[in-house]
C-alpha cells in the first residue's frame, strides 16, 4: 500500500451523497469505498471465451469478486463495450440509479484515471466537476482526432451526429475547430444533469452502433469509444458555457503504477478509514 492509494481511498470514503463508478476491464488496484463503486465493463463478453478470449479465468474471478457487472439487467449494452468503452457502465447507472442509492451526485472514473480527491471538499458548491482541459496549442481538436485515428472516423462522427442532433452540428464543429477540450470521460455531476446528459447521449450512441465498425491501427476496435470521448467533451464544454451551471476543473490522478490491491490489504485499510473518515 503506498501513500497515494491510501490518500485516494481515504478521501473517497467521506460522508457525501455521491456515488462514482470506477470502470474496470481487467484486474488492477481496487478502488472501492462507500463512494467508489467498481464496475466490470463488457462482462457479457469477457465471461464467454468464444466471444472475447482476452482474459484469464483468474482475472475474471477477481472482477466477479470485486466489481458489479454492466450486464445484470435486461436492457444492458455490455456486449458493445469493446466498441463503446465507458458508456456501457454509464448506461448501467442510467437504468439502475436506485441500486446506487439514488445519490445527489454521480461520477464516472477509470481504474487508471481519477479526478483529484480535493474536488470533494466543496462538492455542494458545484453542479459539475471536470478534469482540466487538454490544450493542443497549435493543433485543433479536429486535426488531433484525424491524426490519431483517421479521416473516415471523423466523417462518421459528424454524419451520425447530424442525424440525431443536427441543431447542434455547427456548435460541435466549432468545438472541434478549437485547440482545447475535455477528454477521458471523467466527471462528477448532479443527478438531474446526469439524466439530462443520458437522455441526450444514448440516442446518439445507438445511432452510432448502426454504423459498420471501423477497425483502427493495431486492430483497435474502439471506434465509437474514441468518437464518444470527443462528443462527451463537447457536451460538457457546452454545459460550462451556461450561466446556470457552476463547475470546477481539477487535476487528474494517474494510477497505472499502483499494484493490484489484494483483499487483505483492502480490508486492513478500510478498517483504518472507519476510525478517521474526514479529509
Amino acid at each position: 500500500m503506498n501513500n497515494l492509494s491510501e490518500k485516494i481511498l481515504k478521501a473517497y470514503s467521506i460522508n457525501k451523497d455521491i456515488k462514482i463508478l470506477v470502470n474496470y476491464i481487467k484486474p488492477s488496484f481496487l478502488f472501492k469505498t462507500n463512494i467508489l463503486t467498481p464496475i466490470h465493463l463488457g462482462r457479457s463478453i469477457a465471461k464467454d471465451p468464444s466471444k472475447d478470449g482476452t482474459i484469464t479465468q483468474d482475472d475474471l474471478k477477481w472482477l466477479y469478486d470485486n466489481c458489479i457487472g454492466d450486464d445484470d439487467f435486461n436492457e444492458n449494452i455490455s456486449y458493445t463495450n469493446r466498441r463503446v468503452g465507458f458508456l456501457t457502465g454509464t448506461y448501467w447507472a442510467y437504468k439502475n440509479y436506485d441500486k446506487l442509492g439514488n445519490p445527489e451526485y454521480f461520477g464516472s472514473f477509470g481504474y487508471r484515471r481519477l479526478l483529484d480527491y480535493d474536488c470533494l471538499r466543496n462538492l455542494e458548491q458545484y453542479d459539475l466537476i471536470l478534469p482540466k482541459k487538454k490544450d493542443f496549442k497549435f493543433e485543433s481538436l479536429k486535426s488531433q482526432f484525424i491524426s490519431h485515428h483517421n479521416q473516415k472516423l471523423y466523417d462518421m462522427a459528424i454524419k451520425v451526429f447530424a442525424k440525431v442532433h443536427n441543431n447542434e452540428l455547427s456548435e460541435l464543429k466549432k468545438y472541434f475547430e478549437g485547440t482545447k477540450g475535455y477528454f477521458d470521460e471523467l466527471y462528477i455531476i448532479k443527478k438531474d444533469l446526469f439524466f439530462i446528459f443520458c437522455n441526450w447521449i444514448f440516442p446518439l450512441l445507438f445511432e452510432y452502433l448502426k454504423e459498420p465498425q471501423i477497425i483502427l491501427n493495431n486492430n483497435d476496435y474502439r471506434d465509437i469509444g474514441f468518437i464518444m470521448e470527443r462528443i462527451c467533451g463537447y457536451y460538457f464544454d457546452k454545459l460550462t458555457k451556461s450561466d446556470k451551471i457552476k463547475y470546477l476543473e481539477t487535476n487528474v490522478i494517474i494510477t497505472q503504477k499502483l499494484t493490484v490491491n489484494k483483499d487483505k490489504i483492502n480490508r486492513e485499510l478500510l478498517a483504518k478509514l472507519r476510525k478517521n473518515t474526514s479529509l
